[in-house]
């Protein structure tokens, strides 16, 4: 079938509960107790589909573990989208999940696209899901695609019916640029930097969160959904008095290296 067949089956599939999952493995777009949303060509036509969750059952007694501590890190690496909808479906931002959808029709081809597409999706949702047509279905697909950070989705062939297929259940928050505070502190101490490399360390992780969401708004056009503590850093971050000429220092460091070997960096 061609990808405008299958996105329609795959929409009455969730709707029907028709998704099948074996082994139990706890998805919410398959609790009966969901509430579902699905947006066609979803972000400016980055995502075949994006599908809200609302699960309005959550428990305002939020447990302190391993599952919370995530949850606490998308809502707030997503703030923005999370409050859009909580306005409009009247509904805590803490009740909304958000899957991105690629549809790989018996049409499509998969190749090194599959990758890009499935990044695109962990960087803007933190998750990707993989939805397979019958053809794709095979051991030497499957062998690569499990590989993948992503949900995998197969068509069963009978009606609007899918099985998952493997599921990938960490959603993945932290940015590109993932600090290591044991290596922070070794290049702190090697440059003479003694004092503060815990409040260094807590500053850069910040400033890397707070640009992770303009990056967003600039491709998404959303409101970034700063927290007061972020505009009241992102002000004392202004305050700061320091004119960093470059191009000074560059030149003395070519003039350093003049006569350096090639053996001096080995």
């Amino acid at each position: 079938m061609n990808e405008l067949e299958l996105k329609d089956l795959f929409v009455s599939s969730i709707e029907s509960g028709h998704i099948i999952d074996s082994k139990n493995r706890n998805l919410p777009f398959t609790k009966p107790d969901s509430e579902i949303r699905i947006k066609s060509e979803g972000y400016f036509g980055q995502f075949d589909l994006v599908i809200a969750i609302l699960q309005r059952t959550k428990d305002s007694k939020t447990p302190q573990n391993s599952d919370q501590t995530q949850a606490y890190f998308e809502i707030l690496m997503r703030l923005g989208q999370l409050t859009e909808v909580a306005r409009t479906e009247k509904c805590r931002i803490d009740a909304i999940s958000f899957y991105p959808v690629e549809l790989k029709s018996d049409c499509d081809v998969l190749d090194r696209r599959i990758p890009n597409q499935i990044m695109n999706g962990i960087l803007t949702f933190g998750r990707s899901i993989v939805v397979l047509d019958k053809k794709h279905i095979n051991r030497a697909s499957l062998k690569f695609l499990r590989l993948l950070p992503a949900t995998i989705i197969g068509y069963s062939g009978t009606k609007d019916h899918f099985n998952v297929l493997s599921v990938f259940d960490r959603d993945i928050h932290t940015g590109m640029f993932n600090l290591s505070k044991r290596r922070l502190t070794k290049t702190m101490i090697d440059n003479g930097i003694v004092e503060g490399i815990d409040r260094i360390y807590t500053r850069l992780q910040t400033l890397e969160r707070i640009n992770q969401k303009l990056v967003f708004n600039e491709l998404y056009n959303f409101n970034p959904g700063f927290l007061k503590e972020e505009i009241e850093f992102l002000n004392q971050f202004s305050s700061i008095k320091a004119v960093m000429i470059y191009r000074k220092q560059i030149e003395t460091r070519i003039l350093e290296s003049e006569n350096n070997k090639i053996t001096d960096y080995l």
